[in-house]
């Protein structure tokens, strides 16, 4: 048991999380690692909220986070972890949060951004920091949902 999923999307916790993923994963938690959103009560509540029954909502900033990982919470029951942004994600990995794989699936646009793949864009910041994640042993990787293809940042990063 322990993370079944890292993702980054940019909507965080909505339908597409809270249906295609959590039961292709059979997750029982949402760990929300932001640390605007962990600052807004009223924004955790709605998290809360909008959760399936039985599906617990944890909203962490990073520091946080990394904490709970090293206390051993990310290891009891099987967890989704997502970040809103790729900035944040770095952020997490350089203070210590340890991750196998982490999954890009929602970015959305706006200028200086490049659609790599569906509707996952980037600009040349994300990527190098995706890169820079990689290269510490974070496998990285793109997919929008279940039923599409996922990419390799390599594969994105040849086309960028």
């Amino acid at each position: 048991m322990g993370v079944v999923l890292t993702r980054v999307d940019f909507r965080l916790i909505h339908g597409q999380v809270m249906t295609r993923w959590l039961t292709q994963t059979g997750a029982n938690e949402i760990v929300t690692v932001d640390t605007t959103t962990s600052k807004d009560p009223f924004m955790v509540d709605v998290f809360k909220m909008a959760a399936p029954k039985g599906i617990r909502i944890k909203v962490y900033d990073v520091d946080q986070a990394v904490k709970a990982q090293q206390n051993g919470d990310f290891d009891k029951g099987k967890i989704i972890v997502l970040f809103k942004n790729v900035a944040e994600l770095k952020k997490a990995v350089d203070a210590g949060l340890k991750l196998e794989s982490v999954q890009i699936g929602g970015l959305g646009g706006g200028a200086g951004r490049k659609a790599v793949l569906n509707a996952i864009t980037l600009d040349q910041k994300d990527l190098d920091d995706l890169l820079a994640i990689q290269s510490k042993g974070v496998e990285v990787y793109f997919q929008t949902t279940p039923d599409y293809p996922s990419a390799t940042l390599d594969e994105i990063a040849a086309k960028f």
